[in-house]
């Protein structure tokens, strides 16, 4: 490893320092060594333990993305955005921010945080939004997030019954599915209970597969499971995360989180209190003229639902983006700050096993500021700000989503596969590896399409890249099929980048109340060949 590193110090790092940090992808705070655009795993960190996934990988291509934002963005009288100074466009800010609330109140001001931040901006962000008084703040990249105690991967290889619960390891938390492959190793039992037949869970002689219908996992624990179990957001952005929290909240769990510092945006209290409203209910009150104004930094609200966020943007008569890379929602707002990448600054973050890591700058922030500094600014107008909102612990109290059950009209499930999770997302679009990966299947199905069963397919008639009806209750959708062996018997599998549109037609895009997330509900659907 080490003679690679000199490699790429030599021809391509030109002189750049080595610098060990952690991967700023998914929670599970990978360590790597990074220089230049290369990424290398840390042998000796306790999670990634010498292995990267592909986003780890290529993570330093990042650095040099000609998305990153490099100076103040403002849009004119004509709807362009033209370039200006950080210190003009962060005086517009301050202004504009003071006076919409002395003019409309701090009620009509939504704030997205993100889990991109470091724990101490996150405080920050925190800091400015009590500050101005807004009970509305929130990030989408709390989904699914659910508040089990933090444990180290190490529990999921050590434990001898574990029971992977509705998560797709393998392409979501690559290291806890290493450490699933260990105990498989060690003859451990594993079992998986999901709607999806998952890389592990189709070698009978390893581990066990319990087939479950979307939203009925739960219900599909075995009596007999007093094991670890292993979970993650996606059962949460079906409707049954409060269900999970309380039916597993005493047990042995491992909770895994999204991003790499999930559990630290929440731990850090940024999430409504119990009068303010979530991040999808933010943009809804946008676009419905509720508020007046949107703040974010560093979220992207349009990757899974870019006709809301745009929406949203043109109802508010005022919006700031401070992000490190020209997101698409960026592009729709009224004034863009540069951000800064986690490799550009100085702070903490928190994986998914609680795990307080250090990040400091690999170089200075591109255009000369961190998310941290302009905070810090606009908080100088309200230097004499009180007490600040104490949020109560998620989730709160609610029965959360029954999802309805099939019947012989409707006689298959629809739901998302969050094994394409990652592909909208910005570091995803800013990294020409890991978008030459979540391009593949765009190319096949440029509008998306519907994941079928083989057995399912030619029961229904219906062939590979053939165009479907998908009829529900409420609504109908026309998809082009994939057949392949990852839905279960019954299940019809969607991608997320559907989430908003086949959501919104089907009206299976709902908002968990106990959660104050927006979640698919599993459909009960009939699939039929399109004429």
């Amino acid at each position: 490893m080490m003679e690679m590193i000199e490699h790429h110090r030599t021809e391509e790092g030109k002189g750049m320092g080595v610098a060990m940090t952690v991967c700023p992808f998914c929670g599970m705070g990978c360590g790597l060594v990074l220089l230049g655009r290369s990424a290398f795993p840390l042998d000796n960190h306790p999670v990634s333990q010498g292995g990267l996934f592909l986003r780890g990988w290529a993570s330093g291509e990042l650095l040099f993305s000609p998305l990153r934002v490099r100076y103040g963005l403002v849009r004119d009288s004509n709807g362009t955005q033209r370039p200006l100074s950080v210190e003009d466009a962060l005086e517009i800010a301050r202004r504009q921010l003071k006076d919409l609330c002395q003019r409309y109140g701090p009620e009509k001001i939504g704030v997205l945080g993100s889990a991109r931040l470091t724990t101490e901006e996150i405080g920050l962000l925190k800091q400015l939004s009590d500050a101005i008084g807004t009970p509305h703040r929130d990030s989408f990249q709390r989904m699914g997030y659910l508040p089990f105690p933090a444990k180290g991967l190490e529990t999921i290889e050590e434990a001898s019954d574990v029971t992977v619960l509705a998560t797709d390891c393998a392409h979501r938390h690559p290291q806890a599915h290493r450490r699933l492959v260990r105990a498989i190793y060690k003859n451990h039992k594993v079992r998986f209970v999901d709607s999806r037949r998952l890389p592990l869970s189709q070698f009978p002689d390893y581990a066990d597969y319990v087939e479950a219908l979307p939203g009925s996992e739960l219900d599909r624990l075995p009596n007999s499971c007093i094991g670890l179990t292993v979970l993650s957001s996606e059962i949460a952005l079906e409707g049954q995360g409060s269900r999970a929290w309380m039916a597993l909240d005493r047990q042995r769990t491992v909770f895994l989180t999204d991003y790499v510092n999930q559990r630290g945006l929440v731990e850090s209290g940024f999430y409504p209190p119990a009068d303010g409203m979530g991040a999808f209910e933010i943009l809804q009150a946008a676009s419905e003229g509720k508020l007046k104004a949107l703040i974010v930094f560093a979220d992207d609200p349009s990757e899974f639902f870019p006709e809301q966020t745009k929406q949203a943007f043109a109802r508010v008569e005022w919006s700031l983006v401070v992000d490190s890379l020209l997101t698409p929602t960026a592009r729709l707002a009224h004034l863009v700050l540069p951000g800064a990448l986690l490799w550009e600054k100085d702070g903490t973050v928190t994986n998914t096993e609680g795990r307080v890591q250090q990040v400091g700058p690999v170089q200075e922030p591109l255009a000369g500021w961190t998310e941290g500094q302009i905070i810090a600014c606009l908080l100088e107008e309200w230097a004499d700000a009180g007490n600040g909102i104490t949020p109560g612990p998620l989730p709160y109290p609610d029965g959360g989503i029954s999802p309805d059950p099939p019947d012989e009209s409707y006689p298959m499930v629809l739901t998302l596969d969050s094994g394409t999770f990652w592909n909208r997302h910005i570091f995803s679009q800013a990294s020409v590896t890991v978008w030459r990966e979540a391009r593949n299947e765009r190319a096949d199905f440029p509008n998306g399409y519907v994941s079928l069963n083989p057995e399912d397919a030619r029961k229904l008639g219906v062939r590979p890249f053939s165009d479907a009806l998908i009829e529900a209750r409420e609504g109908t959708l026309r998809l082009r099929v994939k057949v392949d062996q990852r839905p279960a018997r019954g299940v019809a599998l969607l991608p997320m980048s559907l989430w908003e549109a086949a959501g919104t037609a089907l009206k299976s895009l709902i908002v968990d109340p106990a959660l104050k997330i927006p979640i698919f509900r599993p459909t009960p659907v009939r699939i039929r060949p399109a004429p």
